[in-house]
């Protein structure tokens, strides 16, 4: 059995001495170690929260500063394709993009550059961007030429060359945003075929020419013009051969039932058919019967024996035509 030790006074006091010096060591410790813990709850709960991709450069906390490095990793928006897509990426505005999974090409439009660095506010806009060419074809209007001409009497027109109109190859480039038209452009022309100019001859004569120079007493047609020889500028057929002249009474009446008048003529309408008109001069061009019309026959006609027998207004006159070799222009 142990007996207990007995301790000089002087001992035991220095030993609960030291104890209450042990004890408030302690207490005055923890009262350190709980003010450290708020203080660093404080600063934890007014610093700024950072992401995984944070470094952190210093590892000492207290009294020495920390230094962190900003967050490469930006949260930027982009719309493409009528669509909203936010992502979180770093480096350019192509690489987030590229983060995104979009294809863009160097058409499409972008709100900001591609090389430009990404930061808080950065919001992409992309506009597809489409070109279609169309080749459209345009009429070139024909442009009128008048001449003046006077073998014609005033106020006869005649076209001499059909006018065409032309055509022009306009090569054009839409442009679409978005599916919707911006622009369109021409950005080219042809003229793949010239038009043709429309010819117009007008009368300037006061009195009609070939009625001036003419025996026939019948009203020239617009048409009628002749050349510089004396000859109809259009005609079908020309038949040459002997003429004659006859007189009648000017009441009479023609094998085709016509009244007689001078410029209505007796042929063989089997080589002439009643009705044909007809320009008749002599070969010389020094006798111009003028303009006719087959509208009579006769015995000397109907054997051959003359091509044409001209009606005249009198008998002396038809005396001074005589026979005389001439062409029959067939009109």
């Amino acid at each position: 059995m142990s007996r207990p030790i007995k301790l000089p006074l002087k001992r035991l006091q220095d030993v609960k001495k030291q104890k209450v010096v042990s004890i408030a060591t302690a207490a005055a410790a923890g009262i350190v170690i709980l003010l450290l813990v708020i203080f660093g709850a404080v600063k934890a709960s007014s610093a700024k929260p950072f992401f995984e991709a944070d470094i952190v450069n210093a590892s000492r906390i207290g009294e020495e500063t920390v230094t962190v490095n900003p967050n490469p990793y930006r949260k930027v928006k982009i719309f493409a394709d009528g669509n909203n897509y936010v992502v979180r990426a770093k480096g350019s505005v192509a690489d987030a993009i590229d983060a995104a999974g979009i294809e863009v090409d160097d058409d499409d439009l972008i709100n900001v550059g591609l090389s430009e660095p990404l930061n808080t506010n950065t919001n992409i806009v992309i506009n597809r961007v489409e070109y279609v060419t169309e080749v459209k074809l345009e009429a070139i209007e024909y442009a009128t030429e008048y001449k003046e001409d006077d073998s014609y009497v005033v106020g006869f027109s005649k076209v001499l060359v059909d006018g065409e109109d032309g055509e022009l190859a306009k090569t054009i480039c839409h442009t679409y945003v978005d599916g919707k038209l911006a622009s369109s452009d021409v950005v080219s022309t042809e003229v793949t075929e010239e038009p043709v100019d429309e010819v117009i001859v007008q009368g300037t004569a006061d009195v009609n020419p070939i009625a001036a120079m003419s025996i026939s007493q019948l009203d020239v047609p617009d048409y009628l013009a002749l050349d510089e020889n004396g000859v109809p500028t259009s005609y079908s057929n020309v038949l040459t051969g002997k003429s004659c002249a006859y007189s009648a009474n000017p009441s009479a009446k023609t094998a085709s039932g016509r009244q007689v008048k001078v410029g209505y003529v007796a042929v063989d309408p089997a080589i002439i058919p009643y009705g044909t008109e007809l320009y008749i001069v002599s070969t010389d061009g020094k006798y111009v019967y003028g303009y006719a019309v087959a509208a009579d026959t006769g015995t000397a006609l109907l054997d051959g024996r003359i091509l044409v027998d001209l009606f005249m207004e009198s008998y002396d006159a038809s005396c001074d035509w005589g026979a005389k070799q001439v062409n029959i222009y067939i009109l």
